[in-house]
């Protein structure tokens, strides 16, 4: 079985990675990864500024977006792809997110300063070049020596159910699905042996979700398999990615490090121009 590196599950400064777009593009190209998918939190923007460069260097990427959501006393995340992201309901979503994001942080920052932990809402909006997420305010808590890293930070304030914890908006995974499939686009459950629970991973799949991202970094061997098969059994697709954050942080894992069968790409690629076909169908 030949193995082939392509990465569908990265972040970009365009959200809360280290790399841009550009440097993202130059280092598949210069490690043979074929093909890409930025898959920033709650924003595409990533993709348009890499698009160019992608052409240039003969890199494949293709559109993708993060949406993050909580339920089932569970963080659980829906990556959605799409062969052209023009849906304006879905790009006017995702700038609502983007906002609730802000809201988000600055009551998270609220607590923070609450449980004497003086960093301010300005800082992390400067350190932060896209959508605000926790890493940005981790590094204002690391630059006043609050923690020491990702790790303590959601250990200790941040991860759910800790004192600085705040939900994602009102978001169910069910209905980032449903805006995912409206736009045209193919949603995956994103690492799924880190959901904690493979009943909820597989009513994902029954309430609309078309394939789950087997090959990651985090699955053993045993979990892969259990996820191709579980895939099968709802007709949906598996997906590779590395969740690459870039250097400093907590998910550093190299871009194009997992691997996957040549197939899986071949597969969802297909898939993925069946779901613009259906969509473009609809509306005509």
């Amino acid at each position: 079985m030949i193995k082939e590196s392509f990465d569908l599950h990265l972040h970009s400064t365009a959200s809360d990675g280290t790399h841009s777009p550009k440097e993202i593009i130059e280092i598949a190209k210069s490690t043979n990864v074929v093909a890409v998918s930025i898959t920033d939190h709650d924003n595409i923007n990533g993709y348009f500024e890499a698009l160019r460069f992608a052409q240039d260097l003969g890199v494949k990427i293709f559109a993708g977006v993060e949406l993050n959501t909580d339920a089932f006393d569970t963080e659980i995340d829906i990556l959605g792809y799409f062969w052209n992201p023009d849906n304006q309901k879905f790009i006017d979503m995702l700038s609502d997110r983007q906002s609730n994001r802000i809201e988000r942080a600055k009551n998270i920052v609220t607590k923070l300063n609450a449980l004497g932990l003086e960093i301010s809402f300005d800082r992390v909006r400067a350190i932060a070049k896209g959508s605000i997420c926790r890493p940005h305010i981790i590094e204002a808590m690391v630059e006043k020596n609050y923690v020491s890293n990702q790790k303590e930070a959601f250990e200790k304030y941040l991860g759910l159910g800790k004192p600085a914890f705040v939900p994602h908006d009102h978001i169910t995974p069910r209905k980032a699905i449903e805006y995912i499939i409206e736009a045209g686009g193919l949603p995956v459950v994103a690492h799924p042996g880190l959901v904690g629970n493979d009943e909820v991973v597989e009513k994902l799949l029954q309430d609309g979700a078309k394939g789950l991202e087997a090959y990651y970094p985090m699955h053993t061997e045993e979990e892969i398999t259990k996820y191709i098969e579980l895939a099968q059994k709802y007709d949906a697709i598996v997906t590779c990615g590395s969740d690459s954050h870039g250097p400093k942080r907590k998910k550093s894992f190299p871009i194009g490090s997992t691997k996957a069968p040549s197939d899986v790409l071949v597969i969802f690629q297909n898939k993925l121009k069946e779901a613009h076909h259906a969509n473009q169908g609809k509306s005509v």
